[in-house]
């Protein structure tokens, strides 16, 4: 199996093959050209002695040496650790000290955010893409004085790690999901037998780097089959309309907001889909009216994919009926079971719990929250799920306690940690409630102190520098007392749901 220079193979057997097109600096690349770039950046890294296991952090938008610096990685067995740049400044001392990178890269977008956690974070190597050395080293400067030679060969096995891609859990404490050089092939492979990927494909690359979604779909299962993968920025729905006839896209993968937000664009109507093979929804479920808009004007047939950052996001075929997710991938086990463990029949709703080579192995400093997640080798997603007779899947609940805003998810209990340190507030609760847009977005339920008063504008300023924008609640409730259970005291949301799953502030 190869792990770990999937690019260098590709620059030796198909050299003049185009790889990537960045929008972003306006460079096109062929295998052979982004395999030199990924040896000198190996080089550097060789400077700052990074070696098999060392940590490598990155606080930055989506740019070419982002990709090239996960393939220098890959091949020293160093762990590449991309941080959300939608967060607050403080939140990023957290995984800073949980992963205990060697090196932290930034952009100069980030540099202000950097400069104030260097003195707290202790790690050893600061490296500014750009042209700054102020914090450290700047790699543009360094850059011409790299060489293009491959680093030494390295044995690796499926096991060693390779990425890790933190996720926050219900505990509110965010998870570091350690996916190994096995699980990504693994998803690369069952992502390009399964939907039939091609050498011709052209897809475009806007997701955040920090998601699996940025690496998985479909960034390394085209490498892996030798196709173009286009870079932009960030998701632009007027420039992907331009792309599918300038670039001749020929796959693409979107939240259903981007399918949304393209279908309402002025340039929908005109611009020619004959290009698209197919396109995939993820992250939450499509609207029906949606789905029905491209297939009646566009002739385009929405695949609804299913995946989780821990077993990575391309797990179904994606060729069910209308509101399923398809079959599994042929090399994904899959099991519906009951809160006592049993296996369910076909057609009966339960946890979906997951098997296979292309699952994550566990989390990074947390043994105790990865041997609760898997049993017997089998992940449970925490999700609800039934089996038609056909041997199609459908997600019909989330049991974990979570909301997806604009395919993003949203943990409550992250947000409720914050809320409650607020001098006003006695407990909190967070809840997801219907937006036309985002489909859901949050809501905070709050019991106040004695004698004080609170906004939805105080409220979000005060979260404005602990939390992540899209991570504060749009509407607040107050109440004189959150329903909670009598044996344990914990928030019954049930209700909360009930009485308070409106988009509105009371």
């Amino acid at each position: 199996m190869i792990y770990g220079d999937w690019i260098g193979r590709r620059g030796r057997a198909n050299p003049q093959k185009e790889a990537l097109v960045d929008l972003i600096e306006n460079k096109r690349y062929t295998y052979a050209a982004l395999a030199d770039d990924i040896n000198r950046l190996a080089q550097f890294l060789l400077s700052l002695n990074v070696g098999k296991g060392d940590r490598v952090a990155v606080l930055a938008l989506n740019r070419t040496v982002f990709i090239q610096l996960f393939f220098a990685t890959s091949r020293l067995g160093a762990i590449l650790v991309p941080l959300n740049y939608r967060l607050a400044r403080d939140e990023y001392l957290y995984f800073l000290q949980d992963c205990t990178p060697r090196v932290m890269f930034f952009d100069a977008e980030h540099q202000s955010i950097v400069a104030d956690i260097k003195p707290k974070a202790h790690v050893e190597h600061y490296v500014c893409f750009d042209d700054d050395d102020s914090l450290g080293h700047s790699l543009s400067k360094a850059w011409p004085s790299l060489a293009p030679m491959p680093p030494p060969e390295l044995d690796l096995a499926a096991e060693d790690p390779q990425l890790i891609i933190y996720t926050s859990g219900t505990t509110g404490l965010p998870k570091g999901v350690i996916q190994s050089h096995g699980m990504l092939t693994w998803n690369a492979i069952n992502t390009h037998i399964g939907w039939d990927l091609r050498s011709d494909d052209r897809t475009v690359l806007h997701a955040a780097l920090f998601y699996t979604a940025g690496w998985n779909v479909f960034t390394l299962p085209i490498f892996q089959c030798r196709g173009t993968n286009i870079l932009i920025q960030s998701f632009d729905a007027d420039l992907i309309l331009d792309l599918i006839e300038q670039e001749g896209l020929t796959l693409f993968f979107g939240v259903p907001t981007m399918f949304q937000m393209m279908m309402e664009s002025p340039k929908f109507t005109a611009v020619d889909f004959s290009s698209i093979r197919f396109m995939v929804s993820g992250g939450a479920p499509l609207p029906k009216t949606v789905a029905a808009t491209y297939q009646e004007q566009k002739g385009i047939r929405i695949w609804e994919g299913y995946g989780l950052t821990e077993v990575g996001p391309n797990n179904f075929l994606a060729n069910g009926k209308l509101g399923s997710v398809g079959l599994p991938m042929f090399n994904v086990d899959i099991k519906i079971i009951d809160t006592d463990g049993k296996r369910l029949a076909d057609g009966e709703d339960g946890e979906l719990l997951l098997k296979g080579e292309h699952m994550c192995s566990g989390y990074w400093n947390k043994p105790a929250e990865t041997e609760a997640a898997f049993t017997d080798g089998w992940f449970a997603t925490g999700d609800l799920a039934r089996v038609d007779a056909d041997g199609h899947l459908s997600i019909v609940g989330r049991k974990k306690d979570m909301l997806i805003s604009g395919g993003i998810n949203i943990y409550p209990a992250e947000i409720e940690r914050v809320i409650d340190m607020h001098p006003h507030i006695a407990a909190s609760a967070v809840i997801g409630v219907p937006d036309d847009r985002w489909g859901e977005v949050g809501k905070a339920v709050v019991e106040l102190n004695p004698n004080t008063n609170l906004t939805l504008a105080e409220l979000q300023t005060y979260l404005k520098d602990r939390l992540g924008k899209y991570k504060i609640p749009k509407f607040l409730t107050v109440v004189d007392e959150l329903p909670r259970t009598a044996a344990s005291g914990k928030v019954q949301k049930f209700i909360l749901k009930d009485q308070h799953g409106r988009a509105d502030n009371l």
